[in-house]
This record gives C-alpha cells, sequence and structure tokens, in this order.
C-alpha cells in the first residue's frame, strides 16, 4: 500500500517536560492505524503536531505528506493539506445548522450572498456518504453525541480530506452507535483514506484496525500487525509490564453503612432501593439512560428528589444540594470530568482544594502554606503526574485530570463515595492506579457507588452488582458468579427481579 504519511525524529518538550522524544509514526493509504499508549505517552503531542497545533522541536523531524516532506505551520494548513481531525470534544456550533458547521470559513455564495441552497446540498451529500439521515438545516443543538460526530466526519470529509485522526471516538456510544461508526470507517478505508484511530478501548482494535502502535513515555515502543497484537500484548507494551487483576476478596457482613427506599424523581428513575456496607464496593450497571447517573446525581443533591428516604448509619438524612450531601459524608464523581468536576483553567493546587476552601480558610483567607501542604499531599496520595502544584490542570492527561478530580473529593474525608465512569477515556495504567485507590478506599472502610458502563470494570472491582434498566433496578448479582451476558440480558430487561 502507498505510504501517505510518515513521521520521524519528531521530539516536544513543553516547560522542561518532554512529550515527545524522537518519535516515529507511518499510514497507508486505505489504512487505519491505531494510536495507544498511557495517557501522557505522547499520543495527543503527536496529533497536535500533525494537526499544526504545535511545531516540532529541533531539525531532526521529518513529516512527509502524501509524497512531499512538509512543515504544517497551523491547523488551516494542515486541513489544506488533506489531514483533518475529529477530537472528543467537538468543535461545532450548536446555535448553527449542520450544514453552517460544516462549511463554517468556505461558505458558498451567490455574489455578496450565502448559496444556501448550495450548501445544504452538499452537505446533504456528504452526509450520504456515512449513511447518515441527518438533516443538513437542523440546529447542531438538537442532535445527539453520536449524530454530532457524524457531522464531525462529514466536515472533515467536507475538505475533501485524505487523512482521517480520530480521537476517542467511542467514548460517549452506545453499542449500536458505535457498529454504525465502525461500517462508515470500513467504508472510508476503501475509499483509499487514511485513519488514525486514537482509543483506550482496546477490545475495539480487532474488529477495526490493521495495524497498530503504542508509545510510551512520548517514545514509540513498537508497530505491530493487529493480528499479532492482542490485548495483553498491547497492554504490556503500554505500561511495560504485566497488568494483574484487580479482583480482591469480597466484603461480607459487613456493618450497614447507607440505605435508599424508594427513591424517584422526574429525571427519570423510580423506586429505586439499595444498601451499600462499610467497605464495600457496589456496582451499579445498565445501559445509558437507564438510570443510574440519575439516581446518583439526585443522591448528591445536584437533582430533586421527588420521593424516597436516604439513610446513613441507620438515621434518616434530608439532602437538597451538594452541600448537605457533603455535610453527610458523600462525595460525588462526575463522569464529566471537564465541565463538572475540574475548572481546566485554574492550577493543580486550586482545583484540588477547592471543596475544602472553608476548612482551609480562615476569615475568607487561606494560609500560606494550608493549601500547598493539602495539594502536596494529594498529588503524593494519588500519584499526579505534573510539574508543579501551579502547573494549570488544562494541560495534564486525561488520567492525571481523574486523580484530580478525585483527590478534590478525598480531601472532604468522605465515609461514602459515588464514581460515575471514573476511568471513562484513561489508559489501562491510569485505570490500574485508580482501581488501587479504590480498593484502598474501601479497605479503609469507605462506602463505594461504582457507576460503569465498562462490564469488565463492573465483574472485577464490584463486591455486589444492581443492574437498572428503564429507571428501575432489575437484578442484584454476585460479580463472582454472574457474566456480561446476564448482566445484559437484565440490563435490557423492564421487570425487576426476584
Amino acid at each position: 500500500m502507498e505510504t501517505i504519511l510518515s513521521l520521524s525524529g519528531i521530539s516536544k518538550t513543553f516547560g522542561g517536560i518532554r512529550a515527545l522524544s524522537d518519535a516515529e509514526f507511518s499510514l497507508a493509504a486505505g489504512e487505519i492505524h491505531a494510536l495507544v499508549g498511557a495517557n501522557g505517552a505522547g499520543k495527543s503531542t503527536l496529533i497536535k503536531i500533525l494537526t499544526g497545533a504545535h511545531r516540532p522541536d529541533g531539525d531532526c523531524a521529518s513529516i512527509e505528506l502524501f509524497g512531499k516532506r512538509v512543515s504544517i505551520d497551523n491547523p488551516a494548513h494542515a486541513r489544506e493539506l488533506g489531514v483533518s481531525a475529529v477530537y472528543q470534544e467537538f468543535s461545532l456550533i450548536n446555535t448553527l445548522s449542520v450544514a453552517e458547521n460544516m462549511y463554517l470559513g468556505k461558505l458558498p455564495k451567490k455574489g455578496p450572498v450565502v448559496d444556501k441552497k448550495t450548501m445544504t446540498g452538499k452537505a446533504r451529500e456528504y452526509l450520504a456518504k456515512l449513511e447518515s439521515d441527518i438533516d443538513p438545516a437542523a440546529l447542531v443543538s438538537s442532535l445527539s453525541v453520536a449524530q454530532k460526530q457524524m457531522v464531525e466526519i462529514a466536515k472533515a470529509l467536507s475538505n475533501d480530506s485524505r487523512l482521517l485522526i480520530l480521537d476517542e471516538p467511542t467514548a460517549s456510544l452506545s453499542a449500536s452507535e458505535v457498529e454504525h461508526l465502525f461500517r462508515n470507517l470500513k467504508r472510508l478505508r476503501e475509499q483509499g483514506i487514511g485513519i488514525i484511530y486514537v482509543s483506550h478501548r482496546l477490545e475495539e482494535l480487532p474488529v477495526l484496525v490493521d495495524r497498530v502502535t503504542v508509545f510510551r513515555d512520548g517514545r514509540h515502543i513498537v508497530t505491530l500487525p493487529i493480528a499479532e497484537a492482542p490485548k495483553p500484548v498491547i497492554i504490556r507494551h503500554m505500561v511495560g509490564r504485566e497488568v494483574q487483576s484487580n479482583r480482591r476478596p469480597p466484603r461480607a457482613g459487613a456493618e450497614e453503612l447507607l440505605r435508599a427506599e424508594c427513591l424517584s424523581g422526574p429525571t427519570g428513575f423510580e423506586g429505586v432501593s439499595f444498601s451499600l456496607k462499610k467497605g464495600e464496593i457496589l456496582g451499579f450497571a445498565g445501559l445509558a439512560g437507564a438510570g443510574r447517573t440519575e439516581t446518583a446525581r439526585a443522591m448528591f443533591g445536584v437533582d430533586k428528589l421527588s420521593s424516597g428516604k436516604v439513610f446513613i448509619e441507620g438515621e434518616e438524612v434530608s439532602i437538597k444540594c451538594p452541600r448537605d450531601a457533603i455535610s453527610h459524608g458523600i462525595a460525588f464523581i462526575t463522569e464529566d470530568r471537564k465541565e463538572e468536576g475540574l475548572v481546566l483553567g485554574l492550577s493543580i493546587l486550586e482545583n484540588l482544594t477547592m471543596a475544602i476552601f472553608r476548612r482551609l480558610s480562615r476569615f475568607g483567607v487561606i494560609g500560606s502554606r494550608a493549601d500547598k501542604d493539602e495539594a502536596g499531599s494529594s498529588i503524593q496520595r494519588m500519584g499526579i503526574k505534573c510539574a508543579s502544584a501551579s502547573q494549570k490542570v488544562r494541560a495534564l492527561s486525561g488520567g492525571n485530570q481523574q486523580k484530580v478530580v478525585i483527590g478534590k473529593w478525598l480531601a472532604t474525608a468522605p465515609s461514602i463515595l459515588i464514581m460515575d465512569e471514573p476511568t471513562r477515556g484513561i489508559d489501562v495504567g491510569s485505570k490500574s492506579q485508580i482501581y488501587d485507590v479504590i480498593h484502598a478506599l474501601a479497605d479503609e472502610g469507605k462506602g463505594i457507588i461504582l457507576i460503569s458502563s465498562e462490564i469488565p470494570e463492573i465483574l472485577e472491582l464490584s463486591d455486589r452488582v444492581i443492574v437498572f434498566a428503564g429507571g428501575k433496578p432489575t437484578a442484584e448479582l454476585d460479580p463472582v458468579k454472574t457474566n456480561q451476558d446476564e448482566i445484559l440480558h437484565y440490563a435490557t430487561a423492564h421487570g425487576v427481579s426476584a
């Protein structure tokens, strides 16, 4: 196959931190090539160099694109050269139509007036190539996540892109939406388009990609045909060692810490009852919209609880807002760390201490050492890789950002932690570290409610599993005695299992 991209000698340093060191990568026309690695391995930096957001260091860097050595000056230049990227955080403008988003900056005109008919027709043509019936006139704000992703890909195709980069494309998609995406990517491969596929979901790779390249600590480690790269081999190259199972012996007979009775709310859950013991990891499994997150948000006071009772250590409590929940020893690690869990423009120190500002401050002023000591302790406990506590959170990898979120809530000294998708979008190395933290917290006697869409994660970590469907629990299962098929059966059921 024709090589359309060849990178070699790519290095990049940020503030003394080596993000890439003499890295290399290649891509052929009509190939889907997976780029994987732990958070901080250098994947994002390589992509930003390829898309013109960063320039490589030194004179040794070589970028050959479609047979020519090039220097990519900026993102617009990258698009002119035929390179487009679809990121996990979309770049669409919600208040504009699908067609307007696709042709923003290149609007077809009749004289001084935008030719809406031509624009709409072209947009519909590119969407049809992706088997999408999205209305080009629809506002982007009305679209689902999967539809927005299709618009992003159609937008890239409208730029005559011959090299497409996809960053965590399935992170927020259902199983059927993933299947639809994969069909389209395979169709693009048949058309000769080269695709760089970045994903932490290693189980996806065998059904989609042709080759896989592993980066670790800013360096190229190995490139293998996917047939020679089963998941354990990829993981070993990613972390530099074998990753052991995280299952621990179940803790039976522990004292009840929390009990929920017949919780219902307007956000889509009804009649939810369960208990949580000290030192227990209680898994909430189910499909998107099944009521897991909705129940958790109401228990933390983010959303309204219409009816039902919550007891902590046998006493009924009233939780009407997050402050009430925190005062009762509950912490909530949200599934959306960037929008709800962090303030990206603030430092690591500020994020780690914002939930305990009142405790650290006196008359509204934090002492000169109190916040630094607290942040330093959290950085060490969570193993956060950073230049210093003053570094902006937005500069951290996804795994380290998640560690900051967890560290922030652990600073409140909770007895109950609700963890909603705590490992979404992070690599296996960071996952293993977070699993260790979860186990350590349970060993300390804290009760943990673990919400995860990854059934293997639920099975590996949980002491008990409650399956949700249609806003209600449909089964309570022993993770040692159940499997993925049984969980999926109850996740698509509508009646409560005995």
